[in-house]
């Protein structure tokens, strides 16, 4: 090593001391920061934190989580009840924390307590409550920047109207057919010491009341519904009593400002069937359908397609024509009516499902159109039923109380969410549906979901008791075990399929169209067998 090298290397060796020695004093200082941040932590516990910032952690794990969080101490149980905490979390399983391809923001209006119905129009949504208002919701959905459906931003709510006893629109799928608001209310007139009901009736685009008509106190409606064309528009009304009057309207004359005379007149199911106390009305452009409290379904057509369509062919049709009873097993709970088709719910959970089967709206499997009511099987108990323009949902509930929306028929325009070829069976639908869903609603292309969480929901099925069948039951029962008895004594396959040929004809109750199956496979099997036993021998 020469000179000049010993040099440089004595100069920096004071320079490499100093780094040594910076470089000492910097650890020790990361040593005791990291020690003090340690120690603070340490000492933070959830008793240490502010109630918000609880409620804010609170917000984002399950109910169940802050359910065991409430149950440790007093103050965790005081913090576990929190209005705002409760109304996040309701809010999260509203959405389902963050939106599906298919689902879209909540939006509540204010004051608002539980959905009854929404009412889409072709400028606005309205929306009635279980406290008896309508809200006007202008604005409510555009197009985001990808093409999807989101509420506005810019969506307000008004309240058009209150005490409201029920609302409708044209019954058409089509909301541009939707250009009024029909309501019917109860008020107290001015110098007059009892409540009346009345309809009024509002311009969907400016909210504006264009016609007024109100009854004589002694007479109660419960039901409003709509059946016609905008020139020829029929007004149904139901009485507490269950009679069905009839208001016939022209709405290409509300907008002008002259006063004109409607008659009120009794439907002609009532003059047909006096005694009969209806309960329940739908409709649909051409159709009505009446639901008596025994749970019996009426249907009356004014169109010769339509009638052809629900039952198969124009025997019995006449403009004038009272309404036909439906053969049904058991008591009719919810219902929904189409343009072409029906479906019917029933106290026991079973779903029947009648009319055009063109696009499988039916659920059958098949595109037969069905002249009387067919059961069809769905895998969850159903809660709500929806009858569209040319398909069918369905609002199902699992043992655990899990929703979904299962759906059949077209899917053309977004109406079976992830099923855009359709289905001729129910399918389950690409729908993130919250638990606290209580109404469907369905228009030509959009899908909605009604949910409440402060309203209780009403028990809508009684099942029999175990063990509690009808005299009928019984007898069909006892005939089935003879039979099975006998087939069982036979030794030969041709008696064997003798014998259930002659249970299904005698005991049991089918549609014919599950008959007529039978008959056709028992038919095929015998032949199938003679022509084996003559191989073989």
């Amino acid at each position: 090593m020469d000179d000049n090298t010993e040099k440089e290397r004595r100069k920096r060796l004071p320079d490499q001391s100093v780094k040594s020695a910076a470089t000492s004093t910097s650890k020790k200082r990361k040593t005791v920061t990291s020690t003090a941040i340690q120690d603070a932590v340490s000492r933070v516990t959830i008793e240490s934190l502010p109630s918000e910032m609880v409620e804010q952690i609170l917000s984002w794990v399950s109910v169940g989580d802050v359910i065991a969080f409430g149950a440790t101490c007093h103050a965790f149980h005081q913090l576990s009840l929190s209005p705002a905490l409760w109304k996040a979390l309701c809010r999260r399983q509203t959405t389902g924390g963050r939106a599906g391809p298919c689902m879209i923001q909540a939006v509540a209006p204010g004051r608002a307590l539980g959905f009854r119905r929404i009412l889409p129009t072709c400028d606005k949504h309205f929306l009635w409550d279980t406290q008896g208002t309508v809200f006007s919701l202008s604005d409510a959905v555009a197009l985001s920047p990808s093409g999807q459906l989101v509420w506005s931003e810019a969506s307000r709510s008004t309240v058009l109207c209150r005490n409201v006893k029920d609302v409708t629109v044209d019954p058409r799928s089509d909301v541009s057919r939707r250009q009024y608001v029909y309501v019917l209310m109860t008020r107290l007139p001015a110098g007059c010491g009892r409540r009346s009901d009345s309809v009024e009736i509002y311009q969907q685009y400016s909210g504006e009341r264009v016609f007024h008509m109100t009854f004589h106190p002694s007479m109660t409606f419960s039901q409003l519904r709509l059946m016609g064309s905008e020139v020829n528009r029929t007004l149904l009304l139901l009485t507490g009593t269950g009679r069905v009057y009839t208001v016939p309207l022209n709405e290409t004359q509300l907008n002008r400002p002259r006063s004109f005379t409607v008659q009120l007149t009794l439907r002609e199911i009532n003059h047909s069937l006096p005694d009969l106390a209806v309960k329940q009305i739908h409709t649909s452009y051409s159709s009505a359908l009446y639901i008596t409290g025994e749970g019996e379904v009426y249907v009356e057509t004014h169109s010769a397609g339509v009638h052809r369509h629900l039952f198969g062919s124009l025997q019995g049709f006449s403009p004038n024509t009272g309404p036909m009873l439906l053969p049904l097993p058991s008591k009719v709970v919810r219902c929904s009516l189409g343009l072409t088709h029906l479906c019917l719910l029933d106290e026991r959970g079973c779903v029947f499902m009648q009319g055009s089967n063109n696009h499988g709206q039916l659920g059958t499997g098949d595109k037969i159109d069905r002249r009387e009511p067919t059961q069809v099987v769905l895998s969850l108990t159903p809660v709500e039923v929806c009858c569209g323009l040319n398909h069918s949902l369905a609002l199902l509930r699992g043992e655990a109380g899990e929703k979904e929306v299962q759906g059949c028929g077209c899917g053309r325009g977004g109406r079976l969410p992830g099923w855009s070829q359709g289905s001729p069976v129910f399918v389950r639908l690409s729908v993130k549906t919250p638990r606290s869903t209580r109404v469907l609603c369905s228009s030509k292309y959009h899908l909605y979901l009604l949910c409440c969480h402060d309203i209780e929901e009403p028990l809508l099925f009684h099942p029999p008791p175990l063990g509690a069948e009808s005299e009928k039951e019984a007898a069909e029962r006892a005939g089935l075990q003879r039979c099975l008895s006998q087939l069982r004594g036979c030794g030969h396959l041709q008696e064997q399929l003798a014998r259930l040929r002659e249970a299904v004809q005698s005991h049991m109750t089918l549609s014919s169209a599950h008959k007529d199956f039978l008959e056709e496979a028992l038919s095929t099997m015998q032949q199938a067998s003679s022509s084996t036993t003559q191989f073989q021998i």
